[in-house]
């Protein structure tokens, strides 16, 4: 469920929590937009969004995991967006234009590479959709690791990485180009993965 803002919760939560948890995540991506997360304390971001340090430490245990719960939820709706049946670069866009989007808070969540809270969303992310991908379309997975459950979760592993890692590269170059990105992380993906739907 979502209330007005978009935001994700469960039934019976409590309103203010909600209300704290917005408040809280809208002042890490502010925050996090102008410098280096690792320059973020949680007094600073207490203040910024009007909570005590109580309130914080109910939410997260620290402004990485807050900003990279922040991150996550913003992808994992752009993804949720992107009807199942649309190729994988569909999907690959979205997340690419979120990156792009917030682009500057990436960038300072990164030494040298993106920070373990904020790799983690990114990682679980891609695998979810990869292998939602794989049992709608089991004739996508290569003959030589079909019916082996490890060898499926390995290559899926192998995929979500590497885009992570072009993901990185991409921000570290200050690319913005959300098409040629897209075009290079298709270039480099398994092509068995990117046949089209069937008609």
């Amino acid at each position: 469920m979502s209330d007005k803002s978009g935001v994700h919760y469960s039934p019976g939560m409590d309103a203010r929590f909600v209300r704290s948890r917005t408040l809280l995540r809208a002042a890490a991506l502010e925050l996090a937009a102008a410098r280096p997360v690792a320059d973020i304390t949680v007094a600073e971001l207490c203040r910024r969004a009007g909570v005590t340090r109580e309130t914080f430490y109910r939410h997260a245990p620290s402004v990485a995991d807050l900003l990279a719960a922040a991150l996550g939820e913003e992808l994992e709706a752009a993804l949720a967006r992107v009807p199942p049946t649309e190729p994988v670069g569909v999907a690959e866009r979205a997340l690419l234009t979120h990156v792009a989007d917030r682009a500057l808070v990436y960038r300072h969540a990164m030494n040298p590479l993106l920070i373990a809270p904020v790799r983690h969303w990114l990682d679980r992310s891609l695998r979810a959709g990869l292998t939602d991908l794989l049992a709608r379309r089991p004739e996508l997975v290569p003959s030589e690791i079909a019916g082996d459950p490890v060898a499926v979760s390995m290559a899926v592993a192998y995929a979500a990485a590497g885009t992570i890692g072009a993901v990185e590269e991409w921000l570290r170059t200050g690319a913005t180009d959300v098409d040629r990105a897209v075009e290079i992380v298709l270039a480099a993906s398994p092509q068995l993965w990117l046949a089209p739907e069937d008609p």
